[in-house]
């Protein structure tokens, strides 16, 4: 239109490079990024999956403790061959001993006594073998032929004596201690009564080793029996036990002595009768060694100037090798009325003491005053790690095959080491020699060590199996002692 100006139109080109499109017009493709910047993307990539690879492999390889305990290298549990009383202890707990040392003494005078016997029984029969050899007899030899019959007789008589007095003795301390076990139980029967009569009966009738109340019971002290009248005197001059529990809880306390007084009457009562059993054996075993040699006497005097033959002889050898065995046997065991050192070491606990009655299973246990009503010792459940080993070199089973029995004598002896147990899952990267880090859970120090020795056989638990696998320490410090809980790291 005139007087109007109008605006020029763009052609495509000239949109195209100002880089903008009308309408119905394509932008064009953006231009492609830069080589650096994609090598900084794929760096960035890399960067975080090694990263992530290292955190896993720190958490996978990240070391596992495992419990230990230190222990001794050897630990010996002694005790004496045969059943009889200790006359003497020489050591205490924490004495150093060294190999060979006496440790403890058994009342040895019946074993002495069976070793001159058999001593005696060799001597007969050696005579025997020579008069049968020599079968010609002088009037002294036969006159000492006819002395040593006599001396047999009257060492067969004297023996035959020793084995009635001795089953006398044991019918009367039987008898005895049978008495004052059935007045203990008498006792505890009549104080449970009174219990149930004046408290109310318990929910469970209480046992010989649990009170009325289901509390462990007290040992039982030397004034316990001379207590029980006058305290059921003063609790029957009390209320009833609705009003007055203080008599509830005095009449419990005096059914927990009465039980704890009935259980040592019935140990006491085992113990006599294996000590009195042990005798009447040894008194057998040396009247029949003095009914040998009487019997080698009398086949000697008779064999005086009669012809030998083959079985006469053959006879008299096989009767002195059957008194040499016996020798042997006496010979030994007046050796293990002593107990000797097997090694040098430490004293590591005393059982017994001197007056004991004491055999190969060791020493019988007595329920202590710790265990009375109110305490809370053996309160709690425990945790048993290590499963029990035999006796190392020890003359006994350990405490636990034998419960209720405790070795007279422990003794370790060698360097401390460390046991762990480790799970089967954790054996397969084990070897002996590997080192291992040992930190003390008592002090909190950290020891080093190696593995010197796995053992094969596995300690089983319900759902999972274990290996005990010991570690040498490295120059363990004063303070660290046998027992001491351990957190075990290998290396």
């Amino acid at each position: 239109m005139p007087g109007k100006k109008s605006r020029p139109v763009r052609g495509m080109n000239a949109a195209l490079a100002d880089g903008e499109a009308g309408v119905g017009e394509i932008l064009p493709a953006r231009r492609p990024r830069s080589l650096w910047q994609l090598g900084a993307a794929v760096g960035v990539t890399l960067a975080v999956a090694a990263a992530t690879t290292a955190t896993y492999h720190a958490i996978a390889s990240r070391p596992v403790s495992f419990s230990g305990e230190v222990t001794p290298a050897h630990t010996y549990y002694l005790d004496f061959g045969a059943t009889g009383t200790v006359q003497t202890l020489r050591v205490h707990p924490g004495d150093h001993v060294r190999a060979g040392q006496v440790l403890a003494t058994q009342r040895s005078d019946v074993a002495a006594a069976n070793l001159q016997a058999a001593r005696a029984a060799v001597a007969a029969d050696t005579a025997l073998i020579a008069a049968d050899q020599h079968p010609d007899t002088t009037p002294d030899e036969a006159a000492q032929n006819q002395l040593a019959v006599a001396k047999a007789q009257s060492e067969a008589s004297s023996a035959q004596g020793a084995l009635t007095l001795a089953q006398t003795d044991a019918a009367d301390q039987i008898a005895a201690q049978t008495t004052a076990v059935s007045s203990d139980r008498t006792t505890l029967a009549d104080d449970r009564a009174r219990y149930a009569q004046d408290c109310g009966s318990p929910t469970t009738s209480p046992s010989p080793g649990a009170s009325p109340t289901g509390g462990p019971t007290a040992g039982a002290s030397p004034s316990a029996s001379s207590s029980r009248a006058s305290t059921r005197a003063d609790a029957a001059t009390g209320a009833s036990g609705a009003d007055d529990p203080v008599l509830c809880q005095n009449l419990a306390a005096q059914v927990d002595r009465d039980a704890a007084a009935l259980a040592q009457a019935e140990a006491q009562l085992s113990s006599v009768r294996s000590s009195t059993q042990t005798q009447e054996q040894n008194d057998q075993s040396a009247l029949a060694q003095g009914q040998s040699v009487l019997q080698a006497a009398q086949a000697q005097l008779a064999a005086q100037g009669s012809p030998l033959t083959a079985a006469t002889i053959a006879q008299a050898r096989s009767q002195l090798a059957t008194a040499q065995a016996q020798l042997a046997a006496d010979e030994l065991a007046l050796q293990q009325t002593t107990i000797l050192a097997p090694a040098d070491g430490v004293v590591a606990d005393i059982a017994g003491a001197v007056g004991d009655v004491v055999g190969p299973q060791g020493v019988h246990a007595y329920a202590g005053p710790a265990a009375q009503s109110g305490t809370l010792v053996d309160q709690q459940p425990g945790v048993q790690l290590f499963v029990p080993t035999p006796a190392t070199g020890g003359g006994s089973a350990s405490a636990a095959e034998n419960p209720g029995y405790s070795p007279l004598v422990t003794v370790y002896s060698g360097a401390l080491e460390v046991t762990a147990q480790l799970p089967e899952s954790q054996m397969a990267s084990a070897h002996v020699g590997q080192r291992a880090s040992l930190s003390l859970s008592a002090s909190g120090r950290t020891l080093a060590g190696r593995i010197s020795q796995i053992r094969l056989d596995p300690a089983r638990v319900p759902g999972a199996t274990y290996y005990d696998v010991t570690i040498a320490v490295d120059n363990p410090p004063s303070g660290v002692l046998p027992g001491m809980s351990v957190d075990v790291t290998l290396e």
